[in-house]
C-alpha cells in the first residue's frame, strides 16, 4: 500500500497534480484513462480544475438535478476536511457531465462499524461555483469548482494550512440504454487520487485521504 499522498498548492497560482492517472479503488493500480486536476486558493474560494478524459459515454449520464444521487453514474468527486488528522466528519462535493451539484457533510464512525451519517446541504445557499464543458471530438468532459473557504471551516493558523482530501471518478466501461443504470464493480472503474485499497469498490475511507497544504 503506498504512502499517503500530498499537494502543496499557491494562492492565485494553479498547481497541476503531476500524475494524470488516478488509481484503482480496488488494488491500487493506475488507471489508463488520463484525470487532469488543477488546484488554487485565494482569499475566499478554493478552485478545482479538472478534466476527464477519455470518457467516450458522458451523454450516458441522465441526472440533471442538485442532490439527486449523482454517484450512481459518471461522476467527479472531491471529499475534504479542515486539519492534519483522519476526519470523522467531512464535506462531499460531486458534479457530473450535466453540471448537476451535490453537496453533503458527512459524518464517519469508523472502519469498525461503517456507520456513515449523511447530511444534504443546500447547494445554492452553498455559495459553490461550477461549470462544465464537453468536447464530444475529444471524449472528454470538464469542469470547474470554487468552493467557499467559509464552507471548509478554514481558519489560517499561521502560515500553512492543511485539509484531509481526496479525489474520485466514476468511470463507465460499456453502454447503457436504461437511463436508471447504475454504476457497478463489472460496469465501471471506481478510480480515486488516493486509492482506498478495498477489497471492492469503496471510497468512503477517510484515512486513506492524502494532505493538501495552503501555501
Amino acid at each position: 500500500m503506498e504512502k499517503l499522498p500530498a499537494l502543496k498548492i499557491r494562492q492565485n497560482k494553479y498547481t497541476r497534480i503531476e500524475d494524470p492517472h488516478f488509481k484503482h479503488s480496488v488494488g491500487g493500480a493506475p488507471i489508463e484513462e488520463k484525470t487532469a486536476v488543477q488546484i488554487k486558493y485565494d482569499s475566499s474560494y478554493l478552485h478545482i480544475k479538472f478534466d476527464c478524459k477519455n470518457n467516450p459515454r458522458m451523454d450516458q449520464n441522465f441526472y440533471t438535478l442538485d442532490n439527486s444521487a449523482l454517484y450512481n453514474q459518471e461522476v467527479f468527486e472531491l471529499f475534504i476536511s479542515q486539519g492534519s488528522e483522519n476526519p470523522e466528519k467531512y464535506i462531499e462535493i460531486q458534479l457530473n457531465p450535466n453540471d448537476a451539484l451535490y453537496l453533503s457533510k458527512i459524518t464517519y464512525r469508523g472502519q469498525s462499524d461503517k456507520l456513515i451519517e449523511i447530511e444534504l446541504l443546500d447547494t445554492l445557499e452553498s455559495g459553490i461555483l461550477h461549470s462544465v464543458a464537453k468536447n464530444r471530438t475529444q471524449n472528454s468532459w470538464s469542469g470547474e469548482l470554487s468552493i467557499p473557504l467559509s464552507l471548509l471551516n478554514s481558519e489560517k493558523k499561521g502560515v500553512k494550512e492543511v485539509f484531509r482530501f481526496n479525489l474520485y471518478r466514476v468511470i463507465s466501461k460499456k453502454d447503457h440504454l436504461d437511463s436508471n443504470w447504475v454504476a457497478t464493480a463489472e460496469n465501471a472503474i471506481f478510480s480515486c487520487w488516493s486509492s482506498t485499497y478495498k477489497k471492492e469498490p469503496e471510497f468512503h475511507v477517510p484515512d486513506r485521504f492524502g494532505f493538501l497544504y495552503l501555501e
